[in-house]
Formats: structure tokens, sequence, C-alpha cells
């Protein structure tokens, strides 16, 4: 009795700090840098020069103050079987999956995050906001329409972290997905990650762009296999309860977590836990993520935790487990800290490797047949109102003769033929409809307008 009641002691004290075991989070962090390490002898040291470089966090803060909002253009290539499409809800599923997961990275990179509420106050102080919003491309690189994501049916089961860290998935002619062009779009790829020997239970990887640079090291990444892979498994947020995820990621965390290494960011252990050893900064091999305001941890940090959880390298407020650079569980990742965000803002600022992706704003909407007119008028107000919106016209249009509002599956859900030329004033009702992002096509005698209506 008294060997059972220890046993019961052991699960109690372990399940206060670690949820259900599911699957461990793992991104493709390590078999990244493993590859660059084995063909760069001098990459370690180009990789500190990033860690550590102090400089551009200061410059960074002008930069905040001037620069204004990027909005990122986003695309996502699905690359699965037809099952894998089916686990995803098919065509309706990954619409709600895609639009969640804009939804998710546009909060939590700009504190807008509902579970912000659960940080601790001794952590509430170094929350970051950033300049930077992701919204989904409608215009693809051959001038065409675009939903923002496509959907490629493939026989191959998956694709190997072991063999080439995916790289197979970014690739048509080997079952995979070409990426649109890297200098502007932002390309994820979603996919169903096999297991590798270099490292297991991989829910996402990235290449960031200076893992592409030439100029910085030989035998970098190409500049076309730039993004991000998402496991199938975690992509978008949980909004239904037959929503199928994998346990514990189904917040859209992972992609948060990697949007963050996109942007520059390391694993807050800083990844010196080689052998499974816990390293402190000041130990021996010891290393961190080159950001002064989080905390220095040992080890990774898997499932969820109590405040204050403390590690070897802690002695006061303990650990952050809930940034989003290091391991834990979805339900538990809620910030990044004001010197994580300076990091991502530089490298998105006119002096930062990413700014070309706000260099094409045109992609972000429709295309449309723009030919040289008079007729100025306005949507307004956008984001609509209680999904209320109205075209204004600054004078009489000219050769105005309706206008079509479709959905996001390209139903069309209202139309009105405009026989009265007299107005210059045309409200649009989309309250029935439900939250989400609609087209909005005005017909004139010689062209035609696309704009995109978002309701919130």
């Amino acid at each position: 009795m008294r060997a059972f009641q220890i046993v019961l002691l052991f699960i109690v004290c372990i399940s206060g700090y670690i949820s259900s075991y599911a699957q461990q989070r793992n991104c493709g962090y390590q078999a990244i840098t493993h590859h660059l390490q084995q063909n760069n002898p001098n990459f370690k040291q180009f990789l500190d020069s990033i860690k550590y470089n102090k400089a551009h966090l200061a410059a960074s803060k002008t930069t905040k103050q001037t620069s204004g909002t990027y909005t990122v253009p986003v695309v996502f290539h699905f690359v699965l079987t037809a099952a894998q499409q089916n686990f995803l809800g098919n065509q309706n599923g990954i619409a709600k999956r895609v639009n969640s997961q804009l939804a998710v990275l546009n909060e939590d990179f700009n504190a807008g995050n509902t579970d912000q509420s659960r940080i601790p106050d001794a952590f509430k102080n170094l929350l970051g906001n950033s300049n930077i919003n992701f919204a989904l491309a409608h215009t693809n690189p051959n001038g065409d329409s675009t939903a923002g994501w496509e959907v490629v049916t493939t026989t191959h089961n998956g694709f190997d972290i072991n063999a080439d860290e995916c790289s197979a998935a970014k690739h048509t002619n080997v079952g995979g997905a070409d990426a649109w062009d890297v200098n502007t779009y932002l390309n994820i790829w979603v996919i169903n990650i096999l297991e590798g020997a270099i490292q297991s239970d991989v829910i996402g990887i990235t290449v960031p762009p200076a893992f592409t640079d030439s100029t910085k090291f030989s035998n970098p990444y190409a500049k076309n296999e730039m993004g991000i892979v998402l496991s199938y498994e975690v992509i978008g947020r949980k909004q239904a309860a037959n929503d199928s995820f994998l346990l514990n990621y189904n917040l859209g965390r992972t992609c948060t977590h990697e949007m963050g290494h996109y942007f520059g960011l390391f694993h807050t252990w800083g990844d010196d836990d080689s052998g499974g050893v816990c390293r402190c900064p000041w130990d021996s091999g010891g290393g961190d993520d080159g950001i002064a305001d989080t905390p220095p941890e040992g080890c990774v940090h898997y499932g969820c935790y109590s405040f204050p959880f403390m590690d070897r390298c802690n002695s006061s407020d303990g650990i952050m487990y809930m940034n989003y650079m290091d391991y834990t569980d979805d339900s538990c990742m809620q910030m990044f800290t004001v010197e994580q965000v300076s990091r991502m803002d530089y490298n998105i600022s006119v002096v930062g490797i990413s700014h070309s992706l706000t260099s094409h704003p045109q992609v972000l909407d429709y295309p449309g047949n723009y030919s040289a007119h008079n007729d100025s008028y306005i949507l307004y107000p956008n984001p609509a109102v209680s999904g209320r919106t109205a075209i204004n016209f600054n004078q009489l249009p000219s050769g105005f003769t309706g206008f079509a509002v479709y959905d996001e599956f390209g139903k069309q859900i209202a139309v009105e033929n405009s026989t009265d030329i007299a107005s210059t004033y045309y409200p649009i009702n989309l309250s029935a409809y439900g939250k989400g992002i609609y087209l909005l096509k005005l017909f004139f005698t010689n062209h035609v307008d696309c704009k995109k209506i978002l309701v919130p």
C-alpha cells in the first residue's frame, strides 16, 4: 500500500506542471543548424554574430518609432494526401484553418491575444508588441487571383526531415510545391513531417532569410527554400469540438514559434543542452538566445508549469515558460518580450533582411482591370463595423453598373445592379454572413475593380 501511495503522489506532483502527454513539441531548428554546421565549419561563428549583435537592437528603437506597421503577404502551400486533407476538413476546413492561423499570428505578434492575462505579474512589463501584421496574398506571381493558399494532392505520405529537412516538399518536380517569389511572399508549407534520426517529433521547421545568405558563409540553403514548414496536425486554431489536432498544439502557436525564427529569434534556452545536459550561459559550453529580457534557461521546457518554476539557472522569478520561443504547450504560451520584438522589427525594417516582403502591397489585393478612369470612391468603414460598410463615391460615378460580393469560397452572396446613377452612396450589409474576408467587385462599363472587405 505504501508503494502505491508513493507512485500516486509522484503522478500528482508531475501533473502539477506537465500536461497530459501526447507528442512533445519539437521544431526542426536543430536539424537545420546541424545541416549547416556539417557543411560550414564557420557557421557557429556566423550564428553567434547574429545572436549576440546588440547594435541592431538599439537601432530598431528609432526604426519602430518612425516606420509604422508592416504587412507581410503570406501564402500557404498544402501538400497532402487525400486522407490528410480529409483530416483538415477538406476545402472548407482548410479555409477555416488558414483564416484562424492568420488571426493567431496577428494577435500574438501584436499583443492582442486574450490569454495574455495569464502572464505572471513579474513579466507583464516585458510583453512586446511588434510592428508586423500578416495578410493573405490575393494575387499570385502570374498576376492571377488566389485565395492565399493552394492545395496540392500528393501521393507522398509525408516528407523526410532526416534526409533533407523536408526540402522535397518545396519543389514541384519531386512531389512538393514550388515557393512563390520569396522576396515578395512569405511561404508556408503544410505537410506531413516524417520522423528522422536527427530529430523526432518535429511539428515545424523554418529556414530563415539569414540561412540563405551566400555572402556570409558557404553552402547555405537555396533561396527558394526560405520559409516555414508546419505539420498539418497543428495548422490553425481549434474552433469546434470535432476539429482534429495534435493534442496540446491546437491554438496555432507552432506557427507563431516558427515565425519568430523566421524574423531572427532563437530558442530561449539557447540550444546548448546537447546530450540532455542542462547548461546555463555561464557554464562551459553554455549559451542563450542573445536576448537580455528573457531569463536564462538551462534546458528546453515541455508541457505546462505553474509560476514560478525554477531551473538551475534561476534564483528569482524563474523561467519564462510562457514565451513563444520555448517548447511548452500552446495553452501555456502567451508572449514575446520587448527585446524579442525589437529584433524582429529591425529585420522587417528598411535596413533589415526581410524588408522586401513589405515592398509589394499590390499582391495583397485581388487583381482587377485597373483601367484609367475618373471615378473616385472609398470603401468605408473597412473593416466593416458589425458587418456593415458602404461604397462612397466622391462624385456621381461614370459608367458604374453595379457591384457583387463573394465569400471566401467564391460564392456570390450579394449583388446590386445600379440604374440610379444619381446616387453616390451604396450600403453593403454582411452582418448575416459572419466574420471573414469577402471580395467586392465593382462593375463599370469599361473595367472592373476588386476590393477586400474584412468583417472582424
